[in-house]
């Protein structure tokens, strides 16, 4: 379990869960200090080292250059710490350290990954840190976790690491395998209606995270497959799903985002916000194509100025190649979706409020830009 302790929490700290802390970092602390276990006063000593400890940990609560702490515990016991200090407005982590008994599981590049997600919330965009020249063990986790050596000051190495691409190459590193699998699994079909499913499902989340922060409305959320990611990265999702039980699934993966349960006519009247995008994932299909320009010309006054709507789906350029498509796979087409279709739009009233680009990805899928226009 990931948890931050910021200074109201710090404030209010239990003698228990600093007692764990302490037995976190409680490991060859004598040594640092040159105390010898021998030592005849060596059980002193220890809880000396213990007091300044708690001194320290109680001290950031009210000390100007502390940010926030952050825990990983694993069955009620903490396991991995580490802190930001603020110095020379620079966010430094500090004390990394996992406890004794859990080295090489893992538990501190999960802690720093946590970390870094609330760093990209509170609008942090480079973490500094430092390591000893000698400690060979520390200078390989740094750059393990991704920071980059940019100097040296006396006996440390200097790093920094850029927040948003770390977080972009951890949503890069988990999409791949999943997207791997998904092709292999389109691809032993290459038909209709899968292929390109997961293509379309990549293309969105690059366009929308070439910005770094925005609104996110999705209609047709289901278990928020796309939004997901998406959310841990800090972005603002509504979602929009016929399906309460799809709704549940997904708030349980984004507890803070919004939901409505409902038609997608229906929802936009219980919206009160402005979006920058609004995402059609196989979802418009089951609209008519007068209720699909409908239903787009309408989320217009939904958008902010540049917003853009983002429809992936099964789709073609022309009714033609709608039909020759509907011919090959007749015995398993669904006569009941209405899939997109470039010239019906280009055809229509859309026109007029959208720009709209558009990419055919293969004979099957399609993805689409309706990009508000300023003026209608």
């Amino acid at each position: 379990m990931h948890v931050i302790w910021n200074k109201d929490k710090i404030s209010r700290l239990t003698p228990i869960e600093k007692e764990q802390w302490f037995d976190c970092l409680n490991y060859r602390l004598e040594e640092d200090r040159n105390i010898s276990l021998l030592d005849p006063f060596i059980a002193d000593k220890q809880r000396g080292i213990k007091n300044d400890y708690f001194k320290y940990i109680e001290s950031c609560a009210s000390a100007d250059n502390f940010y926030k702490y952050y825990i990983e515990s694993q069955d009620d016991k903490i396991i991995s710490v580490c802190r930001i200090n603020i110095h020379d407005n620079r966010y430094i982590l500090e004390g990394l350290q996992t406890h004794k008994d859990y080295y090489r599981n893992g538990f501190a590049s999960k802690l720093i990954n946590n970390m870094i997600y609330d760093l990209k919330k509170d609008g942090i965009k480079t973490l500094y840190s430092e390591a000893r020249t000698w400690n060979a063990a520390s200078n390989q986790l740094q750059q393990k976790l991704g920071f980059i050596k940019y100097g040296q000051h006396e006996l440390n190495n200097l790093y920094k690491l850029d927040v948003e691409t770390y977080i972009k190459k951890q949503l890069f590193n988990q999409w791949a395998s999943n997207y791997n699998q998904s092709v292999i699994e389109s691809q032993k079909s290459d038909t209709y209606p899968f292929a390109g499913y997961s293509e379309i499902k990549y293309q969105i989340i690059e366009l929308i995270i070439a910005k770094s922060s925005a609104t996110i409305l999705d209609m047709g959320i289901g278990t928020g497959e796309i939004t997901d990611p998406l959310y841990r990265l800090g972005y603002d999702i509504t979602g929009v799903d016929f399906s309460q039980k799809m709704i549940e699934i997904a708030k349980e993966k984004m507890p803070k985002a919004s939901f409505i349960q409902g038609e997608f006519s229906e929802a936009l009247i219980k919206l009160k916000s402005k979006y920058d995008f609004v995402i059609f994932n196989y979802a418009i299909h089951h609209l008519s194509y007068d209720n699909q320009i409908m239903l787009l010309e309408n989320i217009r006054e939904y958008l902010n100025d540049n917003g853009i709507i983002i429809i992936g789906d099964v789709s073609t350029m022309t009714q033609e190649e709608m039909d020759r498509l509907h011919k090959k796979y007749e015995p398993i087409w669904d006569d009941e979706e209405f899939y997109p279709i470039l010239e019906k739009y280009q055809l229509s009233t859309l026109m007029k409020a959208y720009s709209v680009k558009y990419m055919q990805l293969n004979e099957v899928a399609g993805l689409y830009q309706f990009i508000k226009k300023t003026t209608f």
